[in-house]
């Protein structure tokens, strides 16, 4: 068992930084639909998009822990860079890639990889949130060529910014998971709209998605149905995708801190000196460190296939309260500057904080992390039913 990152590693994570602080850096800022492009090409043309994605769709065919590392490092540099290095590699185009036909994996992994387009994913609905399975948004086949989604979705990120959303879905009405399938919906398709978005704590756009006799072609039906396990077991490669942006940020944290740290000065000397701020440097490179090692092990158990969902969640409770206490620690050492939005702590703190929530939360994480302990399900509808 070797803990030591190779020099390849090193190199792609090196690679990283230098991509962003020649080419990308001037370029992060601009947030508008045209500068997103214009970053997401850039970026293209780093080879920094489709991280794990085949080489044969344009992809650079990394191996899971090699991709979360320089998402990582990219999120650590800014965050909508970690974001679209995350999206386009680990997230929704991730479940193209391991259900799709290869007519989809060529048109859509090959679009991403090469930034012409994103993929958003749609799952969460207003009575689906935790309990993903109770989703209303239903699908039909209308003949041949098309299927019609009705329904609404809510908190989908980036769809400003994408052309596309992987949205979950129900055909059939038995109510039961095995109705579940998944539709990659154009966001010019007839009967789609979405709300002007609302904005969470880290300033990021959350939209609401309609579904009104959308009509959308049939060859972008991913999953007819039967499908739920197989979607939530290529979502936990997104969810470590999310976990390493959450390293990214408390990484970043943990830097700014140190080197504050070491330049104020208070009581005529560096505020290093003092052995309080000097214990909480140490317990936050412990829990960075930790969290590191705890992720690095379900992405290197993967390889180039899918992780466990038992060390993804072991991975998930763990960074998101650990990152959530670095920025938080980083903050308080920063003092009054650290509590100011013109400093980067208050947003870092603000991207780690959703992390126990998105994803499954992680009292749901620590439910599944139990029922694999115990060797039972720990199914909550049974208790739903009992109670009724």
């Amino acid at each position: 068992m070797d803990f030591q990152l190779t020099e390849r590693q090193r190199e792609l994570i090196d690679l990283a930084g230098e991509h962003y602080r020649r080419s990308l850096k001037q370029l992060a800022s601009d947030h508008t639909r045209e500068g997103i492009a214009r970053l997401r090409g850039k970026m293209a043309e780093a080879g920094l998009l489709g991280l794990n994605m085949p080489e044969e769709y344009g992809g650079a065919g990394l191996p899971l822990l090699d991709t979360l590392l320089v998402i990582q490092k990219l999120q650590s540099c800014a965050s909508i860079v970690g974001a679209l290095a995350h999206r386009s590699s680990t997230g929704a185009i991730g479940a193209i890639l391991e259900l799709g036909t290869p007519e989809q994996k060529s048109f859509f992994v090959g679009g991403v990889c090469r930034g012409e387009f994103g993929v958003s994913i749609g799952i969460t609905e207003p009575e689906a949130g935790s309990a993903a399975t109770a989703m209303k948004t239903a699908a039909r086949r209308d003949g041949n060529d098309a299927v019609v989604l009705n329904g609404k979705k809510q908190f989908v990120s980036f769809v400003d910014h994408n052309s596309y959303t992987l949205t979950y879905c129900r055909f059939g009405s038995t109510g039961k998971p095995a109705d579940i399938g998944a539709v990659i919906v154009p966001h010019d398709a007839p009967g789609f709209s979405h709300s002007q978005g609302g904005i969470n704590m880290a300033d990021e756009r959350l939209f609401e998605l309609f579904f009104d006799d959308c009509r959308v072609p049939a060859q972008n039906v991913l999953l007819d149905g039967n499908a739920f396990g197989r979607l939530i077991s290529v979502y936990n490669a997104e969810r470590l995708g999310s976990i390493a942006r959450m390293l990214g940020s408390a990484q970043a944290s943990f830097e700014l801190a140190v080197a504050y740290a070491k330049e104020r000065r208070q009581f005529g000397r560096e505020i290093a000196d003092f052995q309080g701020l000097q214990w909480m440097l140490a317990d936050m490179k412990v829990k960075l460190e930790a969290a590191q090692l705890l992720t690095y092990r379900a992405a290197s158990n993967a390889g180039h296939g899918l992780p466990s969902r038992s060390e993804v969640s072991i991975a998930k409770v763990y960074t998101a309260q650990a990152a959530r206490e670095i920025c938080d620690d980083a903050l308080q050492i920063h003092g009054a500057n650290g509590y100011m939005k013109e400093f980067p702590l208050a947003q870092r703190y603000a991207e780690v904080r959703g992390g126990s929530i998105y994803g499954g939360t992680i009292q749901i994480h620590k439910n599944m992390i139990a029922g694999d302990l115990l060797e039972r399900s720990n199914n909550q509808w049974k208790r739903a039913e009992k109670a009724g």
